[in-house]
């Protein structure tokens, strides 16, 4: 009985001590969370590089301009906060709770940006003192409709039920789409195929779906072959949104009329809407409805 009770007695002290190894261990990591937040929001950047390993590895989430990875403070300082700093010179995150478990801080934050504000998850790896590795979890979406310059266009529905704003998009992607009709129209098959990314998905009117350049390629020389077709856009309106995923997408609502010759000479038109989706400066996608128009 005695050597029982001994045992029970060893087991809780050696169950306190984890715990209070433990819950030393998870204040010890929050003051190196916490440290890393003060110092931003005080704007002392050295502060803030002091509390960053220099390979500390960061990702941001797609749909932002800075969207990917990076390596060390020095690069986050510049390829990160600067832009932040542009997109919302009122930019501010508040830290409401650290959650730690092992070397692991969750970190549920209020982010101001362009005069409203949002919830966030950011996630902490801490290991000697520093950061290690940061990821954040913010909404890319609801930030950049309220970033500098940007211009609520309409409303875009996702699969899922909920909505959020279509934003202005580039201008120089309207110009994009009227360069790669010119080369439609002077049958010029290099130029469109470099004007494509290298999975280029386009959907036909009727259905018909074509997948990669070479594709393309021969679905445009075929029509061509059969009925000349020829383009004229009449108008196009270039727009950037999120998809399912939070990442940002820019697109293109173009309306474009098509004239086609039959085997006989008789020339027909068609009214042809058009959504493109373009990635990197090039065309990614091609969803097209057509209507023949009355003569």
């Amino acid at each position: 009985m005695l050597i029982k009770s001994f045992i029970v007695a060893i087991l809780f002290a050696f169950l306190s001590a984890c715990q209070a190894d433990s819950s030393a261990q998870d204040a010890a990591v929050i003051a190196v969370a916490k440290a890393g937040y003060d110092a931003f929001a005080t704007g002392d950047m050295e502060a803030w590089a002091a509390t960053q390993s220099p390979d500390a590895e960061w990702e941001m989430p797609k749909g932002f301009p800075y969207g990917g990875s990076y390596v060390g403070p020095e690069q986050v300082s510049e390829e990160v906060f600067t832009p932040i700093g542009e997109l919302w010179p009122d930019f501010k995150v508040e830290p409401v709770a650290y959650h730690a478990s092992g070397n692991v801080v969750f970190i549920e934050t209020k982010m101001t940006a362009g005069g409203v504000v949002s919830d966030s998850i950011h996630r902490a790896v801490i290991n000697d003192g520093q950061y290690t590795a940061f990821q954040v979890y913010d909404d890319a979406g609801f930030m950049m409709a309220h970033a500098v310059g940007a211009s609520s266009i309409g409303t875009q529905y996702l699969e899922d039920g909920s909505s959020q704003p279509l934003l202005a998009g580039s201008a120089s992607n309207v110009q994009i789409w009227l360069d790669y009709i010119a080369a439609h129209n002077a049958r010029d098959f290099d130029t469109i195929a470099a004007m494509n990314t290298e999975d280029f998905r386009g959907v036909a009117p009727h259905g018909e779906v074509v997948e990669g350049i070479d594709a393309h390629t021969a679905f445009l020389q075929n029509w061509i072959a059969a009925e000349n077709p020829r383009w004229e856009v009449w108008w196009a309106i270039a727009n950037d949104g999120a998809n399912a995923d939070g990442a940002m997408e820019e697109w293109l609502a173009t309306g474009n009329i098509v004239t086609t010759t039959g085997a006989d000479g008789t020339e027909s038109r068609a009214y042809e809407t058009i959504d493109v989706l373009l990635e990197g400066g090039k065309i990614k996608a091609l969803n097209v409805a057509s209507q023949t128009m009355p003569e």
